[in-house]
């Protein structure tokens, strides 16, 4: 505790800590890439978001007819919940994400 005085950077024994210089090469410049078009991106995310919506909806009426055949009258009740929970979530993005890829200017 007799070293609280000391700044945080400065060795134990007093001495200055040892800095790297920092030189400048003018002939190592970073690569920089072209720009990216942003609609790829976008095209891509509407389609997952399209994807995802057509394969929730794919696995839950699956779920549906899979439970009403066995029997199991009050697991169809509880999926009624789930798609009412996710469905809207999912289907304002889809809609937002449609929407904007269609309705861009080229």
């Amino acid at each position: 505790m007799a070293d609280q005085g000391k700044p945080a950077n400065e060795s134990q024994d007093g001495d200055a800590p040892e800095e790297e210089p920092v030189v400048f090469d003018p002939a190592q410049r970073p690569h920089v890439s072209e720009p990216r078009d942003p609609s790829v991106d976008r095209a891509i995310i509407a389609r997952i978001l399209i994807g995802m919506m057509a394969i929730g909806l794919v696995f839950h009426y699956a779920a549906v007819i899979t439970f009403e055949w066995s029997g199991k009258h009050d697991s169809v009740k509880s999926l009624e919940t789930i798609l009412n929970a996710w469905l809207p979530i999912l289907s304002g993005l889809v809609g937002a994400a449609v929407t904007y890829y269609f309705t861009r200017e080229k």
